[in-house]
């Protein structure tokens, strides 16, 4: 097997290893967010009257309460993704520096500095500027103000219907249910945009790598932007071929698991 082909395989190998963990990042952001659920049931209960529910007169003051409910929500969702980005910049780099030691040897991570990429990566996806003119922060609110709205729902009808606690309860855990897909849905956007910034950011420090190759994410469609700018071949190097400075590559549509690989300059093979 050529040295391209073998590094082909090893970074592709760190990709897949990478979704796995993903995934694991998901189920803690969940988690991570759900904690607040149970300080909402708490505040339900000092709320509630001997008989189990809560007095139409105190709705007001409850709902109120919820603001702060709201920036637990803002604070705990930016912690869980920044560790999210720092994490998947760390697992990324480490699978690069074995990969291209393994395959090329020390000169292709030679001036190389893994640890400065690593907090350059958690600075660009904090500051990174998507096609809907958001940066992740406002994702995060938007998610927190979201929460807050369907949760002031279901506890204003809850109390007006003379629900007991247990049931507005059972209620608000439906609302947090409900949201665990956009949870999912911005960490594997961002876990895998970082992922993609870590390989780049590295591609562009290393003096063995002569552009990065693009790979459709596992959806593999044909609308989708991944699968397209895998096949372009925008600057006549082939097919999937790109600078890694070419942002565009960094984050490919939402959701999506497409991943970069490098082409080695020639006079390293």
């Amino acid at each position: 097997m050529s040295k391209q082909a073998e590094l082909e395989r090893q970074l592709k190998k760190v990709s897949m290893e990478y979704r796995k963990f993903n995934a694991e990042q998901q189920e803690f952001a969940i988690k991570e967010i759900g904690r607040i659920r149970l300080e909402i049931i708490d505040m339900l209960s000092e709320y509630s009257g001997s008989d189990g529910t809560i007095k139409k007169q105190r709705l007001n003051k409850l709902l109120r309460e919820l603001e702060s409910i709201e920036k637990l929500v803002r604070d705990t969702g930016m912690d869980a993704l920044s560790q999210v980005i720092s994490e998947t910049a760390s697992f990324t780099n480490d699978g690069i520096k074995k990969s291209l030691s393994d395959v090329v040897g020390a000169a292709a991570i030679s001036g190389v500095a893994f640890d400065k990429i690593n907090k350059n990566v958690l600075r660009y996806m904090v500051n990174r500027l998507g096609a809907d003119d958001l940066v992740l922060s406002d994702r995060v609110w938007n998610f927190a103000g979201d929460q807050r709205a369907e949760l002031t729902k279901v506890i204003r009808s809850g109390i007006i219907r003379g629900d007991s606690v247990n049931t507005i309860s059972a209620n608000v855990r439906k609302v947090y249910d409900n949201d665990a897909w956009k949870i999912r849905r911005l960490v594997v956007t961002e876990g895998n945009t970082a992922h993609r910034v870590a390989t780049a950011y590295s591609a562009q420090q290393s003096q063995v790598v002569k552009a990065v190759r693009v790979h459709r994410g596992k959806a593999n469609r044909p609308d989708h932007r991944c699968t397209q700018l895998e096949l372009e071949d925008r600057y006549g190097m082939g097919p999937g071929l790109y600078k890694p400075t070419d942002s565009e590559i960094y984050m490919m549509h939402i959701n999506c698991t497409g991943y970069l690989t490098y082409e080695i300059d020639p006079k390293y093979l």
